[in-house]
């Protein structure tokens, strides 16, 4: 037997090991319909959880993790999820909110002195709300000619960041989504708690919540078990590596599984961190000057589809591509981490909430 065919045997025998009598069967037909284009031993693909009360009711993985060395999909893949990772920033300045060692209204310079003052404060809360009008950093390097793709320190992006001379508008006037104020918001979370963010992190969420298999990758170095590697595939359906050496956090950095995104999931309605009104708190959105809601809380947004309260956040850099989709008042959830560019898991996310809700 060839080394193809052991290996479409492997890719289809982990395609069935993970379907789920909990979703029908219509519907299991027609969610997998929507990732038949991906669904194969030479094409990156992505992990899917479902949960509804409580419960991974449907799991799967499409595609290829490593198309090198012919390695499949779960939903133990772990995935680069993008700005997801921002949720878990918001969380651990809201904890050390709570404890009463940061002050959400102080102005940035109180964690970070060498910070330059503009016409009107920037307090954390702005940064948390992305209405700190600071320019975002990914422009920043562009108009640098700084490849993102490439592993930069940072400090070279602070300093980056730091010699602006101006705003892109006055603190709370606007929301403008800028990573570089999670990038701040990660530093001054090093710089309160005394330790690393990604430590923090673990010991603070991970670890509390059986997160096992999450880590923010703060060094490029690291080795991330079970990882997807990232790919893009070009006009002619050709698929090529897309190799990201990117190792900042804060904007972003979170390596995780679907599987260990339904436990934080699960944590929005019997919360194991923070107080009893920390669930509450992250959830809470933002306000303009102007006293407009941002409809955005502690990085997750907040939106009405097909008449339904959702929450989530998306996340996408280089390779990689992520959606968390929360429906808390129907208590059913979509996650979705792929390994390619021009994977849209946002509108995927929406197809499949048609079919569960229809």
């Amino acid at each position: 037997m060839t080394q193809r065919a052991l290996l479409l045997i492997l890719f289809l025998f982990c395609s069935l090991y993970f379907i789920s009598a909990q979703v029908n069967e219509f519907q299991r037909s027609s969610i997998d319909s929507l990732f038949l284009k991906c669904d194969h031993i030479n094409k990156p693909g992505c992990a899917l959880a479902i949960i509804q009360d409580g419960e991974i009711v449907y799991k799967k993985g499409y595609g290829m993790a490593d198309l090198e060395r012919g390695v499949v999909i779960r939903p133990s893949t772990v995935f680069y999820a993008g700005s997801i990772s921002k949720q878990f920033v918001a969380s651990c300045a809201l904890l050390l909110s709570e404890r009463g060692e940061l002050d959400l209204g102080a102005a940035v310079q109180r964690y970070l002195p060498d910070f330059p003052e503009y016409a009107y404060p920037i307090t954390v809360r702005h940064l948390i709300y992305h209405t700190s009008g600071i320019k975002d950093y990914f422009e920043l390097m562009e108009t640098a000619g700084i490849n993102y793709l490439n592993q930069i320190e940072r400090d070279e992006v602070y300093a980056l960041i730091k010699s602006q001379d101006s705003l892109n508008f006055n603190p709370g006037d606007q929301y403008s989504y800028s990573n570089s104020g999670y990038l701040m918001l990660g530093m001054i979370i090093e710089k309160v708690s005394g330790i690393p963010f990604s430590r923090f992190v673990n010991q603070e969420i991970f670890k509390p919540l059986g997160m096992l298999h999450s880590m923010f990758l703060d060094n490029v170095n690291t080795l991330v078990p079970n990882r997807a590697w990232g790919y893009h595939i070009n006009v002619d359906d050709e698929v090529e590596n897309m190799i990201m050496r990117f190792d900042l956090v804060g904007s972003g950095g979170l390596y995780t599984t679907v599987e260990d995104l339904f436990l934080w999931d699960q944590n929005f309605y019997h919360s194991k961190i923070g107080s009893n009104r920390f669930i509450e708190k992250l959830l809470t959105t933002g306000k303009l000057n102007s006293g407009q809601d941002t409809k955005y809380a502690f990085a997750l947004q907040k939106d009405i589809l097909m008449g339904k309260q959702v929450i989530g956040h998306s996340g996408s850099l280089g390779g990689y591509r992520a959606q968390f989709m929360q429906f808390p008042e129907e208590r059913t959830s979509i996650i979705l981490l792929g390994n390619y560019s021009s994977f849209k898991p946002g509108e995927r996310a929406h197809d499949i909430a048609k079919i569960l809700f229809k």
